[in-house]
């Protein structure tokens, strides 16, 4: 009997200390909120970072910011597809949004898409050769903001795809950041249609800086 009364106490002392020892029911997980396209960010395909950066500082990361991107008015019967568009905050468009937009008519694939900045709701920039040329079924896959031949400006590097019969094919481009605006050169982006990460075609444009800057 007394083994017994021994054993309850015993077995009554370990479930106090084990309630003692546990975390208030009321404390949460913190919630974190970070840059939003900082480094290594991916939220785009599963295969490349949406919005990629060698530099933390390239993107605000603000989530205010990002938010105030997502509700740019890109025009009438224009859409914003809020997975590649981001807040930027870099020479010469400091405190300014990289907005993807298309036209919703179709629902949501993403057709007759097109690329600008945006700063302070209104259009400051709109990218020159856009998908090379091609002007309908074209959409972007992922966005990288990387200072490409290190003159301490950030670069663009968008992978864009367009559908045909056949089936998919690519139209990247590479922006270069001049201070003023960003130029493209499209005999260069011509040659990288074979790539389909930004990761590929950063690593091509390292190796052939020759080809996209003069």
């Amino acid at each position: 009997m007394f083994l017994l009364f021994g054993l309850l106490a015993a077995s009554c002392s370990l479930m106090k200390r084990a309630e003692e020892n546990r975390p208030p029911a009321n404390i949460a997980a913190p919630n974190v909120v970070g840059n939003t396209a900082a480094a290594n960010v991916q939220t785009g395909n599963s295969a490349d970072g949406s919005a990629n950066s060698g530099n933390e500082k390239t993107t605000t990361g603000s989530a205010v910011a990002r938010a105030a991107c997502m509700n740019v008015d890109a025009g009438a019967k224009r859409a914003v597809q809020k997975s590649q568009t981001f807040a930027i905050d870099f020479e010469p468009y400091k405190n300014s949004c990289f907005v993807t937009s298309y036209n919703p008519e179709y629902g949501d694939i993403h057709m007759e898409t097109a690329i600008a900045v945006y700063k302070g709701g209104k259009k400051a920039f709109s990218f020159p050769g856009q998908f090379n040329g091609s002007t309908f079924g074209c959409w972007v896959d992922a966005v990288a903001f990387q200072d490409l031949n290190r003159d301490g400006l950030t670069d663009i590097v968008v992978i864009g795809k367009c559908s045909a019969k056949a089936g998919d094919y690519n139209e990247n481009m590479v922006y270069t950041n001049s201070g003023k605006a960003f130029t493209t050169n499209e005999d260069g982006n011509n040659q990288l249609s074979d790539f389909n990460t930004t990761k590929e075609v950063i690593g091509f444009v390292e190796d052939n800086k020759q080809i996209f800057f003069k």
